[in-house]
């Protein structure tokens, strides 16, 4: 199933450039039943996203559409069917190439969207449920992709729909210089884009979402996940000012463990696992300039057992060393030397397995580097502090 994904982002990403982070995310949260939002300027390709989305399953519809404040749910959920209200006295929407009939939605300037229309998405959303006259339809929607870019104003009822979606990026422009010319001389159709051999099926799609479901969740990663939840309620994002306590809602936590279940689902796990938990920081953080601060606590708990230990042995190093417990050999007592070979081999193992997550970016990569290159360096003080036992 991996190489499988492998392949399919491969495909997806061809002739896109420096997207991957929010097209594998939009895949994950599209197998995971959850929606995303990309907040940025005009022009960085939010709406070529969503048309790859599309691309991943096979005969998917798709609709667009992008707000304004003069936006009718008639534009978005299909117009009051004349001929039903005349001969039933019904009042039902002709849906067919609308929203309710779609698989990949993308909606931008979502904020901008009336109260009228936002209300009905909260059941879209959450429950992919559409009622239409006296009936409830059942949606075939895998994914809705809304971009804005600006944050949902306070003050305006606003915060339950922002709320839904999972997924949170920033997407920006091109950054490399090598990427921005190859992007300027790229001449290639959409139409000639994407050739995806690997899209899913809709059975395949309604096997995996069972699947999904029996994915089980490690003791250890409910245990990051606590101690995650704990340190948001005290983020230092600015050192200048003070921690904030930032919220989020029970209905997200249990959203990003089906995220998480999918995630292991998706890299051929039988379980979630420790290295699974890295990409939740585009979950949790409310406002951007937050973004980098949770990558930091999330980073951290990923690898708390590992410091927890060197702590721990750090600690009776320092009372081995204090009462002058002299030995011979390393035979003699606590293994030091064989504990910091064992959480030096568990790093690297991490490490590793965090550098092939599907979902982890270039820039998580670099923070992971910067995080251990200084925990390797408490490894070798620790070491040098061992030869110490061995001084007559």
């Amino acid at each position: 199933m991996l190489e499988r994904f492998k392949q399919l982002l491969g495909e997806m990403n061809r002739g896109i450039y420096e997207k991957e982070t929010e097209i594998s995310l939009s895949l994950l949260a599209a197998l995971a039943g959850e929606s995303i939002i990309l907040l940025g300027p005009p022009g960085v390709a939010k709406s070529m996203v969503a048309r790859q989305l599309k691309t991943a399953f096979r005969e998917a519809q798709s609709f667009e559409y992008l707000m304004s404040r003069f936006s009718t749910p008639d534009e978005i959920f299909g117009p009051v069917s004349i001929q039903k209200l005349k001969t039933s006295d019904t009042y039902e929407r002709a849906v067919e190439g609308y929203l309710p009939t779609a698989d990949v939605v993308f909606l931008d300037e979502i904020w901008k969207a009336g109260p009228a229309i936002q209300n009905t998405l909260l059941t879209v959303i959450n429950e992919k449920i559409f009622r239409n006259g006296n009936r409830e339809m059942h949606l075939p929607l895998k994914l809705l992709v809304a971009a804005s870019n600006e944050l949902p104003a306070k003050g305006e009822g606003l915060e339950a729909l922002w709320d839904r979606f999972v997924i949170r990026i920033e997407s920006r422009p091109i950054k490399l210089e090598k990427n921005f010319r190859a992007m300027l001389l790229e001449v290639k159709s959409e139409e000639q884009r994407v050739n995806n051999s690997n899209a899913i099926t809709a059975e395949e799609y309604a096997e995996w979402m069972e699947r999904i479901d029996k994915i089980g969740v490690k003791i250890e990663v409910l245990d990051a996940i606590s101690a995650i939840r704990k340190s948001l309620r005290a983020v230092n994002v600015d050192e200048a000012a003070e921690r904030r306590n930032i919220y989020v809602s029970d209905r997200r936590w249990k959203n990003i463990v089906r995220l998480l279940r999918t995630s292991a689902f998706m890299q051929d796990r039988e379980e979630v696992d420790i290295c699974d938990l890295l990409p939740i920081y585009h979950c949790l953080w409310q406002e951007p300039d937050e973004r980098d601060a949770i990558r930091n606590i999330v980073i951290r708990a990923l690898f708390s057992p590992f410091a927890d230990k060197l702590v721990e042995m750090k600690n009776a190093l320092a009372e081995d060393i204090k009462y002058h417990r002299v030995r011979r050999n390393p035979e003699d007592g606590r293994d030091y030397e064989g504990e910091i070979e064992a959480l030096s081999d568990g790093l690297s193992s991490l490490e590793k397995q965090l550098g092939e997550n599907l979902f982890a970016s270039a820039d998580d990569k670099a923070e992971i580097s910067a995080y251990l290159r200084d925990f390797y360096k408490e490894l070798a003080f620790t070491r040098q502090d061992t030869m110490k036992l061995y001084e007559v």
